[in-house]
């Protein structure tokens, strides 16, 4: 394995998220029409909860490490850069158990008076052991991130979700019997599966680039103190964990909030957990899934930004920067126009559940500025700025929770008073991370590249998209050929606009293939 560019990394990551996605998508597509919107609402309603645990156990400790472990490795010092790793996997070995039991303990108390529902305690007692594999995986992740080296992360990644699927899948048929809660519980069981062959995985792969034969050097790198080492990772971790833990609380609280004010709003509870199981279970997953390619970008971003930073190579810092960008622009704008103008086709055929499409079209006015936060945060992040990130992410959520509150109780707003608060909160946070950029880098951005040319192509496809499916609908192609050959006829038009204007060159596709 060797190390890879920012291009190639998120490829390769991209690719890897893609399968998963898809996969992923599958497999929500079956479980909908096993265990239907309330089944999906109930496992929805602990995942809040587990990422928060997951957090904690963590602390920051990944980003941390991918990091640092870059800034080693730009330094020419190999042995800092593992003992960075064992000090990192000491912790969470020790956090990971630690917070997998306290979970397991606390389940029935987080299911009777923090959800206020007996149903969801065998869920979280199923997803405990999970906390334990991610921890430790999630080091490890940080750790290869920080070499630039993404392959052992996509494999890890694939062979965990076809885990999941495979377990989950023979959980149900052995549960088909038994009640909605037991056969949520088949999802937990199916993730806690994954996230431990994922782990075996990562294990795996990291003995077999140890076993590869060192280049001798006649120059001994300075040594670190263990502790100053230790403290400067949990320093660095910190603000990381609180910007998660904010993120993570977004999620509760609309887990909580928002059935609660549809209630207020005249809606019975049953209804209620329907509707947010349309948002939270079929629109937002729809809304994340070109978040593989952001995931991807922000995860080869960190430790490239770093690398820069620590050469003091301000040409290369804002390159990446720039790069990163108009990877996510190129991609995330034509995303938000497919879901904005199919948005009941998409729900339909996925999920069975057109009326999701309503609040999908809604969210999807804003879903550009959460691919760019995301991209924002890890810029910040590898600049060195993580409290940044935690003080944006703050307002961004005050803002939400404040327009939920408001406008979800009221009859003529209910589930769209949430689709606004939550892209209140994406632009605001957006807009601030952009200011703090700006303020550490300055503003010089190509507007041409980045603005101009992807709008010159999203207009297109925005008339393209509704033209050919009206076309087809009229030569009786119908259902999924039509949204396939819709989207697809749509983006051809997009790349095509692209290439043109100069805004896809000769020069990426050759970063992909060389």
């Amino acid at each position: 394995m060797k190390k890879q560019t920012l291009l190639e990394g998120t490829f390769i990551l991209m690719v890897a998220g893609l399968i998963n996605r898809v996969l992923g998508f599958g497999l929500r597509m079956v479980l909908t029409r096993i265990i239907g919107d309330k089944g999906i609402g109930l496992f929805q309603m602990i995942f809040p909860i587990f990422l928060t645990f997951s957090i904690l156990a963590t602390f920051g400790l990944p980003v941390a490490v991918s990091k640092f472990v870059s800034e080693k490795i730009a330094q020419k010092n190999q042995q800092e850069s593992v003992k960075i790793l064992k000090l990192a996997i000491s912790f969470t070995v020790f956090s990971g158990t630690l917070f997998s039991i306290i979970f397991y303990l606390a389940a029935p108390f987080i299911a009777n008076n923090i959800l206020n529902n007996p149903q969801t305690e065998i869920i979280l007692k199923a997803i405990a052991p999970a906390l334990f594999f991610i921890t430790n995986a999630s080091i490890l992740r940080g750790f290869f991130q920080g070499l630039r080296m993404m392959t052992p992360t996509a494999i890890s990644q694939v062979i965990e979700q076809i885990t999941r699927i495979i377990v989950t899948l023979i959980i149900l048929k052995l549960l088909a019997a038994y009640s909605l809660r037991y056969q949520a519980a088949g999802l937990a069981l199916g993730i806690t599966a994954g996230e431990g062959l994922g782990l075996l995985t990562l294990v795996l792969l990291f003995f077999k680039l140890r076993q590869k034969p060192k280049k001798r050097t006649t120059i001994s790198p300075p040594k670190s103190n263990r502790a100053l080492l230790f403290k400067k990772l949990i320093k660095f971790g910190f603000p990381i964990t609180v910007s998660k833990l904010v993120a993570s609380t977004t999620y509760s609280l609309e887990a909580i909030l928002i059935p609660t004010r549809l209630q207020a709003a005249g809606y019975s509870v049953a209804v209620a957990t329907s509707l947010y199981g349309q948002l939270s279970g079929m629109a937002l997953q729809v809304i994340h899934l070109p978040m593989v390619i952001t995931i991807a970008v922000n995860s080869n971003l960190i430790p490239a930004i770093s690398e820069a930073v620590s050469n003091q190579n301000r040409s290369q810092l804002l390159n990446r920067y720039h790069q990163a960008l108009r990877l996510v622009i190129y991609t995330g704008l034509p995303a938000a126009i497919i879901f904005y103008s199919l948005p009941e086709e998409i729900c339909d055929i996925l999920f069975g559940y057109p009326e999701a499409g309503e609040i999908l079209k809604l969210i999807s006015v804003g879903v550009l500025f959460l691919y760019l936060l995301q991209i924002m945060n890890g810029m910040l992040q590898g600049l060195g700025k993580p409290k940044l990130v935690v003080i944006n992410s703050i307002i961004g959520l005050i803002c939400e929770v404040l327009i939920i509150y408001i406008l979800v109780s009221q009859p003529q707003f209910g589930l769209k008073g949430a689709g606004i608060a939550i892209i209140v909160r994406y632009l605001v946070i957006t807009l601030l991370n952009f200011m703090a950029i700006g303020k550490e880098i300055g503003f010089a951005l190509d507007l041409k590249q980045l603005v101009f040319k992807p709008l010159l192509g999203g207009s297109l496809l925005f008339l393209v998209i509704p033209f050919l499916e009206t076309l087809l609908l009229d030569l009786g192609i119908t259902d999924l050929t039509n949204l396939i050959l819709s989207i697809t006829g749509g983006m051809l038009a997009y790349t095509l606009v692209l290439i043109i204007t100069g805004g896809i060159t000769s020069r990426d596709l050759n970063q992909l293939i060389n």
